[in-house]
């Protein structure tokens, strides 16, 4: 998967950032305009006290400067003005603008992000398994990373799971969809979140402004992953394993009567709130 995604995951893992400010900052850099002092830096093509040493200048102004002082060429400040800023890029310019963090500390995280690879996402759904699942963990990371890009893709949000996160609370009203994929492997997935996330969630799916959480909202999420589902079984038949996709089910609930095998609840916060995507090897609905 892209490794940008998971610089918030990333930052989670290391302590950097609490659950709370996760969430704050994933709603924030949907609105964070990235400006190119935040480019160079993630790009490697200026370093922080390169940036420090041009003050806090931005835009046209940054550009000028740069340029005159011999930091960036006309060359770079052109190709870093024509790229598309990336989740860990607007992540970063969120921190950056809320004071979070300065150009120093970013510089030395990103260097220890890059070498990370994509462990961030790995290493965060071991913590969730608690030393379980060994057997099962491998194809539901790959999973999960295939989740994170059908959500950057479908509903432009970034996700970050978080370990140690609690259910929701029996009071909170739920809703849940799941599909099981069958043949070569046996996997069943599913997405749990309070009624407004969810509903949420439909709205940045289908670009319809639902007014409630009706059958059709519902449906849109089914749909969802039904696609989502589609593109890992599109993967996994690159390695010769035949899939079907079962009929997606709905619930307000877990089904009390189930006892889903290799079960693992992974909470997930994002923008429009948090929620849940489920896994396991028989159905839990």
């Amino acid at each position: 998967m892209s490794n940008d995604l998971l610089f918030p995951q990333f930052l989670l893992n290391r302590g950097v950032l609490d659950a709370a400010e996760v969430r704050i900052f994933l709603e924030r850099m949907l609105t964070a305009k990235v400006d190119v002092p935040v480019q160079a830096l993630f790009h490697g093509v200026a370093t922080a006290a390169d940036l420090a040493s041009l003050g806090a200048l931005s835009g046209a102004e940054f550009r000028a400067s740069a340029e005159r002082e011999g930091v960036l060429t006309a060359s770079q400040l052109y190709n870093l003005g024509e790229a598309i800023a990336g989740e860990g890029c607007r992540f970063a310019q969120a921190l950056l603008d809320a004071g979070r963090l300065d150009y120093k500390e970013l510089e030395r995280l990103l260097g220890d992000f890059k070498r990370a690879g994509e462990h961030p996402l790995s290493e965060a759904i071991q913590r969730a398994a608690d030393g379980r699942l060994a057997e099962e963990l491998p194809l539901y990371t790959e999973y999960v990373g295939v989740a994170m890009l059908a959500f950057k893709r479908f509903m432009k949000i970034a996700c970050v799971v978080v370990p140690q996160a609690e259910s929701f609370p029996e009071s909170v009203p739920c809703r849940l969809v799941s599909q099981a994929i069958t043949g070569g492997v046996s996997l069943v997935a599913g997405l749990e979140a309070p009624d407004a996330v969810f509903l949420a969630l439909a709205r940045r799916y289908s670009h319809e402004d639902f007014s409630e959480l009706d059958d059709l909202a519902v449906d849109s999420l089914a749909e969802f992953l039904n696609v989502l589902d589609g593109f890992f079984a599109v993967r996994l038949g690159e390695r010769d394993l035949e899939l079907d996709l079962e009929i997606p089910r709905t619930a307000h609930a877990l089904n009390a009567k189930a006892s889903p095998s290799k079960f693992l609840r992974l909470h997930l916060e994002s923008p429009v709130g948090a929620f849940a995507l489920l896994l396991a090897t028989d159905e839990f609905l």
